[in-house]
């Protein structure tokens, strides 16, 4: 018996040594470990869609920037306004000068690419979710060893790559993730290593922020440019110039795409958006503006009323907010409360450069990105994901010294990770769970396709109505699209918009009732 034991024990031990020396051989291979992490992400999410399904759009943001893709993917940049565009104005869409997504277009045109060559966007964002996680790895590639840069991109795959809102919404993270990835995988690999053909890979991280997420790019910018400053006034000028040449041509698209959406090289269309709609902004030092002439209460509740509350009351506690924020950016990225055990010795043990330089650079985007705003959610930081995964590996680390016992809560704390994904992949069983908005659009949609002909929808929300859950989304050619969604006026305004629309069979919806209350449109003042 004592034989057979032995054996099995050498067996085990084995087979543990050999899936070591697997783990090993592939994360040494730096660029195929970061292959196969994207095929990974991709295989893995592909594999649940019988249970998981291509996400449906549930949030105002979403509908932004699936506009934004119907636009790129029809071959413009923009869209002229509509006629009656009072009838279809809605969150975060300008309509004029003309009609647009009020974000920066870098994420629309990655859904955009999904809705051309795939017919669906969201194989965009599932596409770029995997270079999310592809890119962290190449990231800590150059902060720390082959194999611990393999264990936190896999690590973080599991935690926000499959089942989280990045993956599975068409407003996540996962573009200015890149972005970041590029710009502090580059800051390693210059700063630390002399690597200054890099320049070029700062710039391409730095332009994939400045097109999707500008203040991003305005922290990272400064931040990297603080860095890497000595260094290549030491050594070469030659990445300033990479660095620069490449920000150049992200600058000048940038530029020409605020031209033709908002008439000016130098306005941004989510400037042009806070102007016409926003009484006050995100920021803390904010002051509250003359209230802008709205045409719908619904838009006034949202912007005159609820974001100013949001604001005001983040200002009344900043301090406290800002913890608040930090704590739910920690559960979003890292989960269990025993996950907390690597941040406990984040102040002590920073030995060396790598440890030093990644403690100061993620402080400092902290302070600067989650400080300042009254509202924040993870994707508001996504660009410094691969920061957090850094600390957090180089505190595992440490964790891991620890004398005599300190290799169990750091295998403890990785064992979690897994026991999360697990578990979200068991609660598939009982369902998946989409967004009652969502249901509710796509029972009324299905209602109105059993009907033949296109159809014109006018939506009358009750004064009860929850401000979250917005009907009138439209596309980015509204006179052609199947189903048009358009916001009730008033008989004297509403006639002339049905009349144009006289080919279309006119419906009233009335989402509030519950069932929403679907009925053909008749005028009152033909009563």
């Amino acid at each position: 018996m004592n034989v057979l034991i032995a054996e099995t024990s050498r067996a085990e031990s084995g087979l543990l040594d050999r899936a070591v020396r697997a783990y090993l051989w592939l994360a040494n291979r730096q660029m195929l470990a970061c292959f196969i992490v994207f095929l990974l992400s991709i295989g893995i999410r592909v594999a649940l869609l019988p249970w998981m399904h291509i996400p449906k759009p549930a949030v105002h943001d979403e509908f932004s920037y699936l506009l934004a893709s119907d636009t790129y993917a029809s071959g413009r940049l923009t869209n002229p306004p509509h006629p009656f565009w009072q009838h279809f104005e809605t969150f975060h869409v300008i309509q004029q000068p003309t009609y647009a997504s009020k974000y920066p277009p870098l994420p629309g045109l990655v859904l955009a690419f999904g809705q051309k060559f795939f017919g669906q966007p969201w194989v965009g964002v599932l596409i770029s979710t995997a270079l999310m996680c592809a890119s962290l790895c190449w990231m800590l590639q150059g902060w720390t060893s082959p194999g611990l840069a393999l264990l936190g991109a896999l690590l973080a795959m599991l935690r926000f790559g499959i089942f989280d809102y990045w993956a599975n919404s068409y407003y996540g993270g996962a573009i200015p993730a890149i972005g970041g990835a590029l710009v502090f995988g580059a800051i390693a690999r210059i700063a630390l290593r002399g690597q200054f053909n890099h320049g070029a890979t700062l710039g391409a991280g730095l332009g994939i922020l400045l097109t999707s997420r500008p203040y991003d790019f305005l922290v990272l910018g400064l931040i990297s440019a603080a860095v890497v400053a000595w260094p290549i006034r030491r050594k070469s000028l030659r990445t300033a110039l990479l660095t620069a040449g490449v920000l150049a041509v992200a600058g000048a698209a940038m530029a020409y795409y605020n031209y033709r959406v908002t008439g000016s090289a130098l306005t941004l269309p989510y400037q042009l958006h806070e102007r016409q709609y926003a009484v006050t902004s995100v920021f803390l030092w904010s002051k509250t503006n003359v209230e802008p002439v709205y045409h719908h209460a619904v838009m006034r509740t949202y912007w005159a009323d609820w974001f100013v509350n949001a604001v005001k009351a983040a200002q009344s506690d900043p301090v406290g907010s800002f913890f608040a924020r930090l704590s739910d950016l920690y559960h979003f990225f890292f989960g269990f409360w025993p996950l907390f055990i690597p941040l406990l010795i984040w102040p002590y043990k920073l030995k060396t450069v790598q440890e030093r330089l990644a403690a100061i650079l993620l402080g400092a985007s902290l302070v600067a990105m989650v400080a300042p705003l009254s509202g924040t959610m993870p994707h508001y930081i996504a660009c410094i994901a691969c920061l957090l995964y850094l600390r957090f590996l180089q505190t595992l680390t440490r964790l891991w010294a620890w004398k005599p016992a300190g290799q169990i809560p750091a295998m403890a704390v990785v064992a979690l990770f897994l026991f999360h994904f697990a578990m979200q992949v068991l609660d598939l069983r009982t369902g998946e769970l989409i967004p009652k908005f969502a249901l509710a659009r796509d029972a009324v949609i299905q209602t109105l396709l059993k009907e033949p002909g296109p159809k014109l929808v006018l939506v009358r929300y009750s004064p009860k109505h929850y401000i979250h859950d917005e009907w009138v989304t439209n596309s980015a050619n509204i006179d052609t699209q199947p189903i048009v969604w358009a916001r009730e006026m008033g008989s004297e305004q509403d006639r002339p918009m049905i009349q144009y629309f006289h080919n279309r069979q006119a419906w009233l919806l009335e989402p509030d009732q519950s069932p929403p209350k679907l009925t053909p449109y008749a005028d009152p003042s033909w009563r």
